[in-house]
């Protein structure tokens, strides 16, 4: 199945931007940091803070318009659900917490990579808040937020690229041995074939 970075190299009206919110906050305090008004797909969220507890939350809309929140998202959750140290791209990078009866440290922690499939599509308002829970032990903490986006700067561009090369079915122009899920053997004829297939069409 083809993802938004098999097609965006053929496509035109987007950009990338990247953001980082950092704030020193008290123990229990939740702070709203942005409210995105633009269009386009979260790639790379990562986390940077001195406290376990020190999270954040994001409340996006979806296509039709209703409202979903990923929050609860902290160091110490994720390193309770068992998402420590599994994959370089995603989850927690580094749980340092020296003494066991505080709260402080350092911790890393990788949300999510669109490069391994988990981006997030949104639509105008985002809004994102910085968090210290209550179960900190420190009376502040110091969080950081960063985001890596993909935002549609002309949707007109966009949607007419986009159309374009939907149109030109290039799906179809790809032999099927090449498609086929599983183990399969692959003969130089069949990808000579097809190579002389798309040349005749240029």
């Amino acid at each position: 199945m083809l993802n938004v970075f098999s097609i965006l190299p053929l496509l035109k009206g987007w950009d990338y931007k990247y953001n980082v919110w950092k704030r020193t906050l008290k123990r229990g305090e939740s702070l709203e940091v942005e409210r995105v008004s633009d269009t386009g797909v979260m790639l790379a969220m990562g986390l940077i803070t001195d406290d376990a507890y020190g999270g954040f939350e994001i409340t996006a809309q979806g296509g039709d318009l209703s409202p979903f929140t990923v929050s609860n998202v902290t160091p110490k959750s994720q390193f309770d659900q068992g998402v420590y140290v599994q994959d370089p791209a995603g989850w927690v990078s580094v749980y340092n917490q020296p003494n066991p009866q505080s709260t402080a440290g350092v911790f890393v922690l990788k949300v999510t990579s669109g490069t391994q499939g988990s981006s997030v599509p949104y639509v105008p308002t985002t809004v994102v808040k910085l968090y210290l829970t209550t179960s900190s032990t420190q009376a502040e903490a110091t969080v950081a937020l960063s985001v890596l986006r993909i935002i549609i700067t002309d949707k007109k561009q966009f949607i007419r690229s986009l159309r374009a090369v939907l149109a030109m079915n290039m799906i179809q122009d790809i032999d099927p041995a090449l498609l086929t899920a599983g183990i399969q053997e692959v003969t130089q004829i069949g990808v000579n074939d097809t190579a002389a297939k798309l040349k005749g069409e240029e």
